[in-house]
């Protein structure tokens, strides 16, 4: 399909995706300790609306597609259910490995097998894991395992404690786990890489909870207002004071020539006459879905920049890491790994009309490219892709040119 959104300057308000992040985990929480909470905001995710109706369902193979949070938590859930079921998902899931909650959750004493390749989705749960205990686990593989061991926890008899190993990926993922269920009332400490869960005593006072706007989406709007001469969108319920890690980016906004000031009815970004750090380092760490919409602004801006904290990105809906790699070099960009750090020279880049980008059927790896078109005509397939995470994110694109 043909992209091309004319490069006008703009005054826009946008109504974000609720973050499906913590939608999807208030899902599991209400379900399994039957919260009856009312969720007003929910999010129109694709992740979301998928984990809904798995939740909901009575068949005994559940399809997650392509989300691993889905996966992921449903592993862990069915795992303190009385109940049999097989999870399985799309080609690419049964390439992204599980084999750390797995092993944990085996070692906890839950029954799980593998109908094919070891350590690999699909996989059978058998459920009737009541004891808990004590648990290890690796904090550089995925931190949706350890939030999904953390949610379990409570449902355990005896509580539960994990023990992180060596360094932590994504750990704001894992703080926004432990936030949202002592909102909720429940007994949870993380510190000192070690969560301690005790057992849900079934008290609560909260009756209702609404799903924070979706910071994530925000880092494809730095790039289209950085792009622009004085573009400007104001971003409504979005706060400052959020569980959501990637919030980071309110204080990223400088560095990227962006003011963002907070008003009453949400966050305002707008085009700023700052310039774009040349050399930059970048830590994504605990940002890894941040990535690459700021590889690719700095990359349109002809940088040079040094990135640490993709190793999760290679296990992610694509290989995301490879596909920075092979789409950028369409610009002429290079991105090169050496022992760990990234480098970024985007000296030559250059965007020929009509160049056909490959989204590999990832959400963000899609809205990161989408930009380009505000430079020129592009081409890209697969648009739905984006219904992962944002259903509305082209329509809203669309809001620019009005």
């Amino acid at each position: 399909m043909n992209l091309f959104f004319s490069p006008k300057d703009f005054n826009i308000e946008i109504d974000l995706p609720a973050s499906k992040s913590i939608h999807n985990r208030v899902m599991i929480l209400n379900t399994l300790y039957s919260l009856n909470l009312e969720i007003s905001n929910p999010s129109n995710s694709g992740d979301s609306v998928l984990l809904q109706k798995l939740l909901k369902s009575k068949n005994d193979v559940l399809d997650c597609e392509n989300a691993g949070t889905v996966f992921r938590f449903l592993t862990a859930y069915f795992s303190v259910r009385n109940e049999t079921v097989t999870l399985t998902g799309s080609r690419r899931m049964q390439i992204r490995p599980i084999k750390e909650l797995v092993n944990s959750l085996i070692d906890l004493g839950a029954g799980i097998e593998y109908l094919d390749k070891k350590s690999f989705p699909p996989i059978k749960i058998f459920g009737g894991l009541t004891k808990g205990g004590s648990v290890k686990i690796n904090g550089g593989t995925s931190s949706q395992f350890i939030s999904a061991l953390t949610m379990i926890g409570p449902k355990l008899g005896n509580g539960l404690e994990i023990i992180i190993e060596g360094k932590i990926s994504s750990k704001p993922y894992i703080e926004m786990t432990v936030k949202l269920m002592q909102n909720l009332g429940f007994d949870v400490q993380f510190s000192n890489n070690i969560i301690v869960t005790e057992p849900w005593s079934k008290k609560t006072e909260s009756t209702s909870m609404e799903i924070e706007s979706d910071w994530s989406a925000v880092a494809f709007w730095f790039q289209i207002i950085a792009l622009s001469k004085n573009g400007k969108a104001l971003f409504k319920r979005l706060k400052t004071q959020s569980v959501q890690g990637d919030s980071v980016l309110a204080s990223w906004a400088q560095r990227l020539g962006l003011n963002i000031a907070e008003l009453n009815d949400g966050l305002l970004l707008e085009k700023a006459p700052l310039p774009i750090i040349e050399n930059s380092y970048w830590d994504f760490t605990n940002y890894p879905d941040l990535a690459p919409s700021i590889i690719v602004l700095l990359s349109i801006e002809k940088k040079k920049a040094t990135f640490v904290g993709l190793e999760s990105l290679k296990i992610k809906e694509s290989n995301r890491t490879y596909a920075l790699q092979t789409e950028l070099k369409k610009c002429g960009v290079d991105l090169i790994e050496d022992n760990g750090k990234w480098s970024l020279n985007a000296s030559n880049f250059e965007l020929h009309e009509n160049t056909l980008f490959d989204n590999y059927d990832d959400h963000r790896i899609a809205m990161a490219f989408a930009c380009l078109a505000f430079i020129k005509p592009i081409k890209m397939e697969n648009l739905d892709a984006t219904n992962k995470s944002y259903p509305d994110f082209w329509e809203h694109l669309k809001l620019t040119d009005s």
